[in-house]
Order: C-alpha cells, then structure tokens, then sequence
C-alpha cells in the first residue's frame, strides 16, 4: 500500500540553493512543512538552529532544544523542527536573552542579525492586499499570513496602500504604524538579482500597461550606486533612514 502524508525529508540536491547544506556530506536533508512563508523562501527551524545559528550539533539536538520550548518565532514558541523561518522573521530565544531577525543578505540570501529585545518586540511586514469580510469588514492581509480585521468605525484610520510596510507589535497584536511607498523612503531589496542591496528610493515608475508591483524602482545605496528592479522586490524599512538593523 501506497505510503501516505507529506515526507519530512527531501534530498539535499532539490534543496533551496540558499539552504546552508553541503550537498554531499549527506543524501537526506528536512524539508519545510505549511506555513506563513513559501518553501522557495524559506529555511526550516531545525536546519536554523543547527547551521545557522550553531546552538546544535545535529538535528536530534535541534528537536531537543524545540521540544523544551526554548525557542519562538515572532513571539510564539514554536516546536515542530520543519517550520519555515523566512525574511524579516523574529527568532528569540528569551531564557537565554537571544533575538535575532531574519534580513535578506547579498550572499546568502537571507541572514540573522542580533537585534535588542525592545526591537524584537515589532515585527516589519508587508501589506500584500485588502479585502472585505462576508460581514462588510475591512481586512488586512500581510504577507506573512496573518490577516488583520479592522474595527468597525475605525476603516479610514487603517486603510493603507498596498505593499508599504506595516510595524506590528508581537505583544500587543497591534499595528503600531506604518511607512509607505514614497520616493525618498529607506528600502530593502527582498527579492530579485540585488537581494539584500538597501538605499534610499529615488524614484518610481509606473510600467505600461501592469500592475502597480511591477513599477520600476530607483534606488541609490549608502555608497552612492544605484540600483533598479520591480516594486514587489522592495521592502520599505524606514523614512530617513532604517529603523531596523539590517548588517
């Protein structure tokens, strides 16, 4: 009989080439389970924490440490070895006073970089689209998955362009502000050839006859290079500057 269910393995050769395996040390690698980011995006925690983050020797150690509790991604612990981590993430390990985000890296595609405790308390995302509910109600959808129902009354107060940034706080489960996509906002490249290159947006241009994500985007780097690809590439992450740690 046909063996049924998702594999929790998959070979090291059809991997992300972002995933930071050898692919010959060893056939078998964890695959990513269902979750708030794509697997084409995405590391499963148990390969962060054993190759990434180097608190375990093996993926058995890996599964300990989760199965303790020890470990939470955007303030929620978080067990299951397969979940995917993706950009912008918060992963925290709060006994140890350990918090990290998930930025996207030139190299490697995306990185941890340690963050203070304050700041892991906000997580950055993008608003991917709105829609209203069967009850008339508006509701934000966010990149990572999470769905925001806006409070009756309070519609003009939250009704936001789409793919600016939302700041929502892990606490609270509240949106604490947001920064939208405006010539001369600090931004991230999260997608394309120059992931992880970030400057200041010079300018934006709609393209003929597409959609608003595919606008041509500006951008000049704190050295002074410039750099061009499509608004869906770009993460806004500041005004003036970043307010988040990105190197």
């Amino acid at each position: 009989m046909a063996r049924m269910g998702r594999s929790t393995y998959l070979s090291r050769y059809n991997t992300p080439w972002f995933f930071p395996l050898l692919r010959k040390e060893h056939k078998w690698s964890v695959s990513i389970s269902p979750g708030p980011h794509p697997a084409r995006t995405s590391v499963p925690l148990g390969i962060l924490l054993r190759d990434v983050m180097n608190v375990a020797m093996n993926l058995r150690e890996a599964r300990r440490i989760l199965s303790e509790r020890l470990i939470q991604v955007d303030s929620r612990v978080v067990t299951n070895y397969n979940f995917p981590v993706g950009l912008m993430d918060v992963v925290s390990s709060p006994k140890y006073d350990m918090y990290f985000r998930v930025v996207p890296d030139k190299v490697k595609f995306m990185k941890l970089v340690q963050i203070s405790k304050e700041e892991s308390s906000v997580k950055y995302v993008r608003l991917m689209s709105k829609t209203l509910t069967g009850g008339g109600r508006l509701q934000l959808n966010l990149e990572d998955g999470r769905n925001f129902l806006v409070p009756t009354g309070e519609e003009s107060k939250y009704n936001f362009p789409t793919l600016g940034t939302i700041k929502y706080s892990l606490s609270t489960k509240t949106i604490e502000g947001y920064i939208p996509v405006n010539e001369g906002n600090y931004v991230i490249v999260i997608g394309g050839k120059n992931v992880g290159v970030h400057g200041v947006l010079k300018s934006l241009k709609l393209a003929p006859y597409k959609r608003r994500k595919y606008s041509v985007a500006v951008l000049e780097s704190p050295d002074g290079k410039q750099f061009q690809t499509n608004l869906q590439n770009l993460m806004i992450i500041g005004q003036d500057k970043p307010e988040i740690k990105v190197e």
